[in-house]
């Protein structure tokens, strides 16, 4: 998400907090004397309420000296809901502490040298409304660390020294930075070329060579929307610590709303698609996993 993204999703969640999810409630906008928002200019907020209400999310009425008068929207009011749950989950912060560390150390390349503390209550550890954590972000370090992506000095003053490894500043050059995908690319075993194409109707899938199939997508909605069930249905069953099991959890839901849009975008899907793969690796040797794998790769490759 980038920062001008970020920052409309978080006034959608302040604005929903401010009416309390009702409709018919108008807020002025003015965010001048909240320290949260020091660092937005009211020019800025007047672009973040425009962006939000090209997306549908809030209505502008007339600008006052005192701000901006908005509802929210029901498409609002779903919105920051979904923003809630995402900021809420363990999983989610944790993805963002670890690209976020990767991005900051970027910040510094070549020498992506970075000392922790100095990076403590900027404005980028905000995820969506609410702070990280030190002990989210320091599991983090610990992560990238144990994944070679980052090396990590810690002084008798207790000082963190966090710089990029060569492998993590392959992974800093990503764009956008995902942690997990990047780590599953590295894990993936070599494999043959196998040209797959599917023949028939949309409702009839064929796996296999020398195949074509003759739909809008190129993959069966219906049965990924499935085959993302099967997987929420499985996660509770695997032998897997409680954080995998949630990341594989909320990627599947992820994958099951893309592949239930009226008109799902196969870039989408292939993303939703890309961050469960990252989630089912981590289950490691679970034989549900592996063959839940085995049938998403078939399905999407």
């Amino acid at each position: 998400m980038n920062d001008f993204r970020a920052e409309a999703s978080r006034l959608l969640l302040w604005l929903n907090a401010q009416t309390a999810g009702d409709i018919d409630v108008i807020v002025e906008v003015d965010v001048e004397g909240e320290p949260d928002w020091q660092h937005v200019s009211e020019p800025q907020v007047v672009a973040l309420l425009q962006d939000l209400q090209h997306r549908g999310l809030v209505n502008c009425y007339r600008t006052f000296a005192s701000g901006t008068a908005t509802r929210i929207t029901p498409a609002g009011i779903a919105a920051a809901g979904r923003y809630a749950q995402e900021r809420d989950s363990p999983a989610r912060r944790f993805d963002y502490a670890a690209n976020w560390l990767v991005s900051a150390a970027m910040d510094n390349y070549p020498s992506t040298r970075v000392e922790v503390s100095a990076l403590v209550g900027s404005r980028r550890m905000w995820f969506y409304d609410r702070l990280l954590e030190f002990d989210e972000v320091d599991r983090a370090i610990t992560y990238l660390e144990q994944n070679s992506l980052a090396s990590v000095e810690r002084t008798a003053a207790q000082v963190v020294i966090f710089s990029l490894t060569p492998r993590g500043t392959e992974c800093g050059f990503r764009d956008p930075i995902s942690v997990r995908t990047f780590l599953s690319e590295q894990q993936r075993p070599p494999q043959s070329v196998v040209h797959n194409t599917f023949q028939g109707p949309i409702n009839a899938m064929q796996i296999g060579d020398s195949n074509t199939q003759n739909n809008t997508f190129g993959f069966d909605p219906d049965k990924l929307a499935g085959f993302a069930q099967q997987v929420l249905a499985a996660a509770t069953r695997m032998e897997v610590p409680s954080a995998v099991r949630e990341l594989i959890a909320d990627d599947a839901a992820a994958l099951q709303r893309e592949a239930e849009r009226e008109e799902p975008q196969p870039s989408r899907v292939r993303a939703a698609w890309a961050s469960l793969k990252a989630s089912l690796l981590q289950a490691g040797s679970d034989q549900a996993a592996i063959k839940l794998l085995e049938l998403g790769s078939s399905m999407l490759g």
